[in-house]
C-alpha cells in the first residue's frame, strides 16, 4: 500500500515538473536562443589563438672535479642544473628581451570587419614610425588614398589628464600633438580598405614584456627527463612559431655568455699575472747573464745546484699560494659585498671537497628567482622574504668557508717561508760568488717556472673559451601551427546552449515558486480540504450578458451545467435552497458566477431568485439590464415591500432583486431582522434563492449571509485570487462554523487539453460563442 502511495507522489511530482516546463516553455526557450545567440557572437569575435612548441634538452650532468695541482683549471659547469631555475629563467623579463630583439611584438596591427578584429602582423598594408605615445590604441578610418581619420583617446602618465582627439591626416605626414608624435606609412602598392576600420599599438617594451609572460607556458616534459616544452600562444600563427624559436635559441646564448664569461674573468686575471711576471723574468735573465760574463762561471757546484733546485720548488708553491690567496680574497670580497652575484665564480679554485661551488649555485638559483618575483611582487612578499632569508643565510655559509680556507692558505704560506728561509741559511754558507749566482739563478728558475705555468694556462683558458659548447640543445624547434587552439567554437555555442537552457529552467522553477497565484484545480487541491465543486472557464467581460444564455453550447455553458449537477449533490431536494457566493475581495468575478448560475438553474424549470446583497459596489442589475433604484437596501431599510423590489428578467423562471442606491449603512441593514424575513418569505415563493454577497475579506456581511445559506461558494478567480487566501477561507470556515462551504475556480484560461472542471471532465469542443 505505502508502495503504491510513493508511487503515486513520484508521478505527481514528475507531473508538476513536467506541467512546470510546459507552462514557462516560451521563456525557457527564449533564454536559450538569448545565451546561444551570444555564446555564437562571442565566439564569432573571440581572435583565434595558435600554439607553437618547441622543447629543450638541458644540462644536467656533473662535471669533472678539479685537480689538486691545476688551481687555474677553468671549472666550466657548476654541477647539475636544476630543472625549476631553468624554466624561471627561460620565463625570466631578462631572457623575454632578448627574444624580443629578434620579434616584433611591440608593433600590433589590426583591422576590424562585420565586428570581428583581426591582428594584421606582416600582413599589415601600413606601417608607423612612433616617436611618442606607446601603448594608446589608435584607431584608423580610411577616407581615401590620400587621408585617413585618426581616433584616440588617453591618459597624460604625468598629469593624469585625459584627452580626446579626432582629426583627418595624411599618409606620409607626420603626426606631431601634444600627446603622442608619429607618421604613418602605406606600403608600397597597398592602400586601406574603406569597409574596414583598422588600429594600432606600439607597446613599451615592459609592456611587451608582461603581454608575453602571460602567453608563455615552461613545464617539464615528464619528471624522468630533462626536456623542458616551451609553449607559447599568440593571435598570429607565425608569430607564436617565431618567438617560440627566438627564445629557445636566446636562453641556449645566454647559458654559452655565461660560461664564457667566467672563462674571460679567469683569462684577465692570469694576464695581470703574466705582465708582472714577465718583467721579473726578464730582469732575473739579464741579471743572471751580466753576473756570467763579469764573474766568468756558467754552473754551481753539486751542492749548489741542489739547494737552488730545492728553493726555487718551494718559492714555486709559495707563488701558487698566494695566487691562491689572492683569488680566495676576490671570491670573499664579491659574497661580501653581495653585487654581481650571477657572475661570481670558483674556477681556479680546487674547492671540490668544501661545498662552496655548489653554495655559490644554491645562491646564484635563490638571486634569479628573487630577481624574478621583485618584477612582480614587493620585497613583503612571503616568498620573496624566504628568497632573502635563504639568500643571507647563504651568503654567510659560503663567506665562513672562505675564511677558514683563507687562514689555511696563509698558514701553509707562512710553513714554506720558512722552509724557504732555512735553505737561504744554507746558501749563505757558500762561496760568496757562488751565493750570488745561485740566487740569481734561483729568482730565474723561479719566474721562468712561473710563467710557463700561467703561459700553458692562459692557452688551456683560452682553447676552452673559443670551443665553449652549450650542452644544452634545441630538441624540436617550432613549426607553423595549422589550427589555432582556441576558441573552440563548437563547444562555445553547445556550452551557451546548454546554460541557457539551465537558466531557463531555473527560472521557470524561480518564477513558479514565487507565483502565489492560483491557476488551476490543482493549486486548491494541494493547499486545502475545502471541496472544489468545479472550474468556470474564463468570460469575456460583457456587462449586459448572461454567457449561459447568450452562448448555451458554450464551454461557459457546460462548466455551469457541471456545477449545477455537482451542486444537486451537495443540498437535498426541497424548496426555497439558499446558495450564497461569495469571494475574498472584489474582482474574482462573484456576481458574474451568481448571475449565470441562477440562469443555468433557471433553465431547470426551478423558480429561481437572485439578490445582489453587495450593496457597496453593485453590479448585478447591469448583467440583466435592470433598474436599480429599488432593490435590497430600500426593502430592508422599509422604504419598499417585498413584491416593489422584486423584478422580472427576460429568461423565464428568473427574478432579480437589485441592490438599490447605496446605503450609507449597508451592515446595519444586513444585520437586522428584516433580512431573515425578506429570505423566510422567498423561500414560500422560490425554489431557489441566490445570494450575491460581498467580498469576506473586505467586509463581516458576507459570514452572517454564509452562515443563513444551505450551500456557500467561495468564488477564486485564476491568475487573480492568491494561494494564501485559502488558509483564511479554511480559518473561517472553522471559526465561524459555516456550512456547506465549497470553492469553485473562477475565470480558468484555456489550455491545449481544453478546460477541466467538475469531476474531472474535459471539454474542448464545444463553440465559444
Amino acid at each position: 500500500m505505502h508502495k503504491a502511495l510513493d508511487l503515486e507522489e513520484d508521478e505527481i511530482d514528475l507531473k508538476e515538473i513536467f506541467k512546470t516546463l510546459d507552462k514557462y516553455k516560451k521563456s525557457i526557450l527564449f533564454f536559450t536562443l538569448l545565451f546561444t545567440a551570444f555564446a555564437a557572437i562571442y565566439a564569432y569575435i573571440s581572435p583565434n589563438i595558435y600554439r607553437a612548441t618547441t622543447t629543450i634538452e638541458t644540462d644536467d650532468k656533473k662535471q669533472q672535479s678539479l685537480s689538486k695541482d691545476d688551481m687555474l683549471s677553468m671549472a666550466m659547469g657548476m654541477g647539475g642544473t636544476n630543472i625549476s631555475s631553468e624554466i624561471e629563467i627561460i620565463k625570466s623579463r631578462h631572457l623575454i628581451g632578448k627574444a624580443l630583439k629578434e620579434v616584433d611584438l611591440e608593433h600590433r596591427y589590426y583591422a576590424k570587419y562585420h565586428f570581428k578584429e583581426t591582428e594584421l602582423y606582416d600582413a599589415s598594408p601600413f606601417e608607423v614610425i612612433l616617436i611618442s605615445g606607446k601603448n594608446v590604441s589608435f584607431t584608423i578610418y580610411p577616407i581615401n588614398k590620400q587621408y585617413y581619420r585618426l581616433e584616440a583617446k588617453g591618459e597624460d602618465p604625468r598629469t593624469l589628464e585625459k584627452w580626446e582627439i579626432s582629426k583627418l591626416y595624411a599618409y606620409g605626414k607626420s603626426v606631431d600633438e601634444k600627446h603622442f608624435d608619429f607618421t604613418l606609412y602605406l606600403k608600397k602598392n597597398r592602400t586601406l580598405d574603406p569597409k574596414k576600420v583598422y588600429r594600432f599599438v606600439i607597446l613599451d617594451k615592459n609592456k611587451a614584456i608582461d603581454e608575453v609572460q602571460k602567453n608563455l607556458s615552461v613545464t617539464q616534459a615528464n619528471k624522468q627527463a630533462d626536456i623542458l616544452k616551451i609553449d607559447y600562444d599568440d593571435p598570429v600563427a607565425l608569430r607564436a612559431q617565431q618567438f617560440a624559436n627566438a627564445l629557445a635559441n636566446a636562453y641556449l646564448m645566454q647559458e654559452i655568455e655565461q660560461k664564457t664569461k667566467e672563462a674571460s674573468m679567469i683569462l684577465s686575471f692570469i694576464d695581470d699575472q703574466l705582465a708582472g711576471i714577465n718583467g721579473n723574468l726578464k730582469n732575473s735573465e739579464n741579471k743572471l747573464e751580466t753576473f756570467k760574463k763579469n764573474s766568468n762561471m756558467v754552473s754551481l757546484g753539486s751542492k749548489a745546484e741542489d739547494v737552488v733546485s730545492k728553493m726555487s720548488e718551494y718559492e714555486s708553491k709559495l707563488a701558487e699560494a698566494s695566487i691562491e690567496e689572492q683569488m680566495l680574497d676576490t671570491l670573499y670580497a664579491q659574497i661580501k659585498k653581495g653585487s654581481n652575484i650571477e657572475s661570481i665564480s670558483a674556477a681556479g679554485l680546487d674547492l671540490s671537497t668544501t661545498g662552496v661551488p655548489q653554495l655559490i649555485q644554491k645562491l646564484q638559483e635563490a638571486v634569479l628567482k628573487r630577481k624574478i618575483l621583485r618584477a612582480d611582487y614587493t620585497p613583503a612578499h612571503p616568498e620573496v622574504r624566504k628568497l632573502t632569508n635563504s639568500i643571507a643565510q647563504t651568503k654567510k655559509v659560503i663567506a665562513s668557508t672562505i675564511k677558514t680556507l683563507k687562514l689555511r692558505a696563509s698558514k701553509r704560506k707562512a710553513l714554506l717561508k720558512k722552509t724557504i728561509k732555512e735553505y737561504e741559511g744554507l746558501m749563505e754558507a757558500l762561496p760568496e760568488k757562488e751565493k750570488v749566482f745561485a740566487g740569481l739563478k734561483r729568482k730565474f728558475v723561479v719566474n721562468e717556472k712561473i710563467y710557463s705555468y700561467l703561459l700553458e694556462k692562459r692557452a688551456t683558458t683560452a682553447i676552452a673559451k673559443a670551443s665553449t659548447v652549450n650542452k644544452s640543445q634545441i630538441v624540436d624547434t617550432a613549426l607553423l601551427p595549422e589550427k589555432p587552439i582556441k576558441p573552440k567554437r563548437k563547444l562555445i555555442v553547445l556550452v551557451g546552449f546548454t546554460l541557457g537552457l539551465l537558466f531557463g529552467i531555473l527560472m521557470a522553477f524561480l518564477r513558479e515558486y514565487m507565483d502565489d497565484d492560483i491557476k488551476e484545480e490543482e493549486d486548491i487541491r494541494r493547499r486545502t480540504e475545502l471541496p472544489l465543486l468545479g472550474s468556470i472557464p474564463h468570460i469575456v467581460k460583457n456587462e449586459k450578458s448572461i454567457k449561459v444564455m447568450d452562448a448555451p453550447k458554450s464551454v461557459v455553458s457546460e462548466a455551469f451545467r457541471a456545477l449545477r449537477t455537482n451542486l444537486q449533490f451537495m443540498v437535498p431536494e426541497k424548496k426555497g435552497i439558499i446558495i450564497s457566493i461569495t469571494s475574498t475581495i472584489a474582482g474574482e468575478g462573484k456576481t458574474t458566477v451568481a448571475a449565470n448560475l441562477a440562469a443555468i438553474i433557471s433553465l431547470t424549470g426551478k423558480r429561481t431568485i437572485i439578490l445582489n446583497l453587495d450593496m457597496r459596489k453593485p453590479t448585478l442589475h447591469t448583467k440583466f439590464d435592470l433598474p436599480n433604484t429599488k432593490g435590497t437596501s430600500t426593502l430592508l431599510s422599509g422604504n419598499a415591500f417585498l413584491d416593489e423590489v422584486i423584478q422580472h428578467s427576460k429568461y423565464d423562471n428568473l427574478d432579480v432583486i437589485a441592490s438599490g442606491p447605496i446605503p450609507p449603512n449597508p451592515s446595519e441593514l444586513i444585520g437586522n431582522e428584516n433580512l431573515t424575513a425578506m429570505i423566510d418569505e422567498l423561500k414560500t415563493r422560490y425554489d431557489v434563492i441566490i445570494l450575491d454577497t460581498p467580498p469576506v475579506g473586505l467586509v463581516s456581511d458576507a459570514v452572517r449571509l454564509m452562515k443563513l445559506s444551505d450551500v456557500s461558494l467561495y468564488a477564486i478567480r485564476a491568475d487573480v485570487s492568491k494561494k494564501g487566501y485559502l488558509a483564511d477561507i479554511e480559518r473561517m470556515a472553522e471559526k465561524y462554523q459555516v456550512k456547506g462551504l465549497s470553492l469553485l475556480l473562477n475565470g480558468v484560461k484555456a489550455t491545449r487539453r481544453g478546460y477541466g472542471y467538475g469531476y474531472g471532465y474535459g471539454y474542448g469542443y464545444y463553440e465559444e460563442g
